[in-house]
């Protein structure tokens, strides 16, 4: 059976300094599956998210996406780093949306949407072109490919950033706040995206606080705080009937 598309974590920590972000993080994500982080600010959310994409090594743990072991390899009970080749070509499996939406400010919409497969994989110019052209449409940005970001909406700058993430053909998306840098009015079109994407059955973790979401989209749903996993479960029963004290208070200040 293929694990495309699965995340497993074992007891991960990650420390900055003295400061300890994730204590002994368990997740257990299916290929398919609609994952919704959430939890008060600073609670090591983001840091879980970018520790599964490459961006940070944890420092101990297991940590399997994709079925591999993600970011090092074992030998005789001996973790080594993976060789940076080796990582990037991990990388290009696992999609990652930021809060802000990173595009390169001097590439078209359809530029920044072709850049990974080109730069990163050496795809055919054309090809790519193409592709980007029609990932552009499937997040209804059709008629926008040759705007520049600035001539763009947050909202609309927001689906190329989703669309350059599906130009890797990845196997998993992690949304980090997707929507908390755009206006009220522009979080629906967004979320719209990234419901008909969970509709194609594509792996995704979302750190949010949009709740809405939350309960009519997502499978899973965790609640963080202070680096811990506090409490996780079906995201409809969390959101209505939480059981720890901790999830209960933060419950009550978002809903």
């Amino acid at each position: 059976m293929s694990n495309d598309g699965t995340i497993l974590a074992r007891r991960i920590r990650k420390s900055f300094g003295h400061k300890t972000v994730l204590h002994d993080i368990d997740l257990d994500i299916a290929s398919g599956e609609i994952c919704c982080i959430i939890g008060p600010s600073g609670s090591g959310k983001s840091t879980l998210l970018r520790c599964i994409n490459g961006l940070e090594t944890v420092d101990s743990g297991i940590l399997k996406v994709n079925g591999d072991d993600f970011g090092y390899y074992e030998t005789d009970n001996a973790y080594h780093a993976l060789p940076p080749k080796k990582l990037a070509q991990q990388r290009t499996r696992v999609g990652m949306v930021f809060q802000q939406f990173n595009l390169f400010p001097n590439m078209t919409a359809r530029e920044n949407v072709m850049s990974g497969p080109v730069l990163v994989k050496g795809a055919d110019k054309k090809e790519s072109s193409k592709r980007a052209q029609e990932l552009l449409t499937s997040v209804g940005l059709g008629a926008f490919g040759d705007r520049y970001p600035a001539e763009l909406s947050g909202g609309q700058q927001q689906r190329v950033a989703i669309a350059r993430s599906l130009a890797m053909d990845p196997e998993i998306i992690l949304f980090d706040e997707p929507t908390s840098a755009l206006d009220p009015e522009k979080v629906g079109e967004v979320l719209g995206v990234m419901q008909d994407l969970a509709k194609k059955g594509m792996t995704m973790v979302v750190v949010t606080h949009e709740m809405g979401f939350a309960r009519e989209v997502s499978d899973s749903l965790i609640f963080m705080d202070e680096g811990y996993v506090v409490e996780r479960g079906d995201a409809r029963e969390i959101l209505k009937n939480p059981k720890e004290a901790r999830t209960q208070a933060f419950l009550k200040q978002v809903l």
